[in-house]
């Protein structure tokens, strides 16, 4: 029988099914036939589950039949298409409206990710099912990016609602990258960069010359180079967790030109992982499997390991996490100052303030991250601490 999955891990035996089956799906795709793949003792369920929380449907579903998925799971995922279907009608309507508002205002913008993403590396607007909208814009423009989203319909999340006059706007825009807002046919993340150092990926000046168009909707959006995309990609720290992003990787290096002028080490790091989880192409240079040849077993292994886990937040460790990321990502030492104020004021940290001085807002911040921070640590060691049987009671 399939062991059992809890809330935290994943199925060891359906991870290395389903990484079977995404490794025939995308060689159908790169015109090699698939082959049948025998589930072992994996339970339907398990393998549902792991597909699921992967984000493969969609790549699985085409070539079920050739992989010799069985009717019970075939059936979940044409049920999880058809819902997918119409998730996806209603983000190419909001994509194209939100590139439309911006661009009447003046405002160039870079899709990326999503639809965008799925159409370069495939032809198919569906080929990676749906998600929200990524939206890249330049920093001096997220004010005026900001009221126009807000102006048509979308809205911050009510636990970070800043305007452009508060502390906490400027905070979040010199030390993050990204805000959310929420829209009845699809939720809008606006960037500025792609991660909070800003040596760690290009500019948006740079991006922007070298941009591609893709059709969503009937409309010519703007999005990343295939060579940015698959460095924007690689250096996600979110990279390891969905085997989506993996399969992404490998879909853009079905193209040789992605890998002119190399790969940084974040990148080689998580191409490494892909070629590991997912395979890569067979067009994929020999110096570039050289360098992925480099790479530390031991990281490999600590992929895996994120692929078991549920909960997608506790695969960076937290802050702790994400200031190693940065770290390893820093080109030189503005990188690392930055790294270390990201850790100790981190742009999410802002949002609940209302404030509109650094005076008043920075104490307050600090003050509710410090308390964030205590009982986050009281809890983990509540859940640690052993069970200790209580006294009986004197008669």
């Amino acid at each position: 029988m399939a062991a059992t999955l809890d809330v935290m891990t994943a199925s060891p035996a359906a991870l290395g099914v389903l990484r079977t089956l995404v490794k025939g799906a995308l060689g159908a795709e790169e015109g090699r036939p698939a082959e049948p793949v025998s589930l072992g003792e994996v339970a339907p369920h398990d393998l549902l589950e792991v597909i699921g929380r992967h984000r493969v449907s969609d790549v699985l579903r085409t070539h079920a039949d050739a992989l010799g998925l069985p009717r019970e799971i075939t059936s979940v995922m044409d049920a999880w298409r058809q819902r997918n279907q119409q998730r996806l009608m209603l983000q190419t309507l909001e994509t194209v409206r939100a590139v439309r508002l911006l661009d009447e205002h003046g405002i160039d913008v870079l899709v990326f990710k999503g639809q965008a993403l799925a159409v370069q590396t495939t032809g198919q607007y569906d080929a990676r099912g749906p998600g929200d909208i990524d939206l890249l814009v330049a920093p001096g423009k997220v004010a005026d990016a900001h009221r126009v989203l807000k102006a048509a319909g979308w809205a911050l999340h009510a636990y970070g609602q800043i305007e452009p006059e508060m502390w906490a706007w400027g905070h979040v825009n010199r030390w993050g990258s990204a805000l959310t807002y929420i829209g009845a046919g699809g939720d809008v993340d606006l960037h500025w960069r792609f991660e909070p150092l800003r040596g760690a990926h290009p500019e948006f000046a740079e991006l922007w010359p070298r941009r591609e168009l893709v059709e969503i909707g009937g409309a010519q959006v703007a999005t990343l180079s295939p060579r940015d995309a698959l460095g924007h990609l690689a250096g996600h720290r979110e990279g390891w967790t969905w085997m989506r992003t993996l399969i992404d990787l490998r879909r853009l290096a079905r193209d040789p030109a992605v890998f002119d002028g190399g790969l940084r080490a974040p990148a080689a790091v998580s191409l490494a992982v892909a070629r590991e989880t997912v395979g890569l192409p067979v067009g994929v240079p020999p110096r570039i499997h050289a360098q992925l040849d480099r790479v530390p077993a031991a990281v490999l292994d600590r992929a895996r390991a994120n692929h078991s886990v549920s909960n997608p937040s506790t695969y960076s460790g937290g802050s702790g996490g994400h200031f190693r990321h940065h770290v390893a990502s820093s080109r030189n030492p503005g990188d690392l100052g930055r790294a270390v104020v990201v850790l100790a004021l981190p742009a999410h940290a802002a949002l609940p303030i209302r404030s509109r001085t650094a005076w008043t807002g920075v104490p307050s911040a600090l003050r509710l991250r410090f308390g964030n921070l205590v009982r986050a640590l009281l809890g983990r060691v509540r859940r640690d601490a052993p069970c200790v049987e209580q006294p009986a009671p004197v008669a």
